[in-house]
């Protein structure tokens, strides 16, 4: 019985191994199907080219990157605000700013192991922060240049002459412009 099974899930990867996808555009893109044995769910990898904005990295630290990561590129904060657990996920949360490098980040970590936790929950640039999103965007660029480069991914809701909202307030890049130029960017989740 045992092997009818292995051989019944080997046939179906085999006949899951890939499948087309007709994007947007009408252009045609092959995505790779994963089935591993013994999940409930299937998990399907797409091109990186599929249109997907990336909404986390900026320069060379992103979202998430544990601060002994971050520290290599970064050094030692020149200012950390105190610890505050946030009610909404039950994380420590500090400010912690480069001054010099135009950076103020919210770091946050797990109560029970806060040292082997800190990592970066959003980040605020403005100048003199020489970093890029993704998609080459940072301080000093126009309205017009962030709106073109993001013109797919862009909340018109959360979107106007002040501000261009990539993704959503609730994870994203927000664009803040004064004189039709970047002055502030801030990525991560704005509200929850």
């Amino acid at each position: 019985m045992t092997r009818y099974i292995i051989l019944g899930c080997l046939l179906v990867m085999v006949a899951c191994k890939s499948k087309t996808k007709t994007t947007d555009d009408g252009e045609k893109k092959k995505m790779d199907i994963v089935i591993t044995a013994g999940k409930d769910t299937n998990s399907v990898t797409t091109p990186a080219d599929m249109g997907k904005v990336d909404l986390e990295s900026f320069g060379p630290i992103k979202l998430g990157q544990l601060y002994s990561e971050a520290n290599k590129v970064l050094g030692v904060p020149d200012s950390k605000s105190k610890a505050i657990e946030w009610a909404a996920d039950g994380l420590l949360h500090e400010d912690w700013t480069w001054k010099s490098k135009g950076l103020q980040m919210n770091m946050s970590s797990d109560k029970t192991n806060v040292e082997g936790t800190i990592a970066i929950f959003s980040i605020t640039a403005e100048a003199p922060c020489d970093f890029k999103t993704k998609a080459g965007v940072g301080i000093g660029n126009s309205y017009a240049e962030v709106e073109a480069t993001y013109k797919k991914d862009i909340d018109p809701e959360a979107t106007d002459k002040t501000q261009i909202t990539v993704g959503s307030i609730y994870g994203g890049i927000i664009f803040s412009f004064k004189n039709d130029k970047v002055n502030k960017i801030f990525l991560g989740a704005e509200a929850e």
